[in-house]
């Protein structure tokens, strides 16, 4: 059978980090967690109302996001090789438009696994 594009790589890679991600705020920071969590669930919208530009410098200090700009930051550096020099807010304001887009759009994708596993690995749903 011939090779497929490895599209599913590609997602179980996001998956598998969005999980690590997510499960070791859960297990490390439990004070933080609601936190995280919250924050976690807005930045999707975040993102589509105002840029990832903004959204990034907007979340950068704040109390519910740090953890979740540096976990951004890791991934993007990672995956888009982002994030060599500066911080992952100035390398994203000096892309040019389609590799903007590009990270935006990988940034999402990251984003809707870190929601779905938030919402999964919640300890106080099902009284867990």
């Amino acid at each position: 059978m011939p090779d497929m594009p490895n599209s599913t790589g590609i997602e179980q890679g996001r998956a598998e980090k969005a999980y690590e991600f997510v499960n070791t705020v859960k297990t490390t920071q439990t004070s933080k967690w609601d936190n995280y969590k919250s924050g976690v669930r807005k930045l999707p919208a975040y993102i589509k109302t105002n840029g990832l530009g903004q959204t990034l410098a907007f979340i950068k200090g704040r109390e519910n996001f740090p953890k979740i700009y540096e976990q951004l930051a890791e991934w993007l550096q990672h995956k888009q090789q982002l994030v060599k020099d500066g911080e992952l807010v100035q390398e994203v304001v000096k892309l040019p438009t389609p590799e903007y887009r590009q990270v935006a759009m990988e940034t999402m994708a990251l984003l809707t696994w870190m929601r779905r596993f938030v919402d999964g690995l919640d300890p106080k749903k099902d009284g867990r």
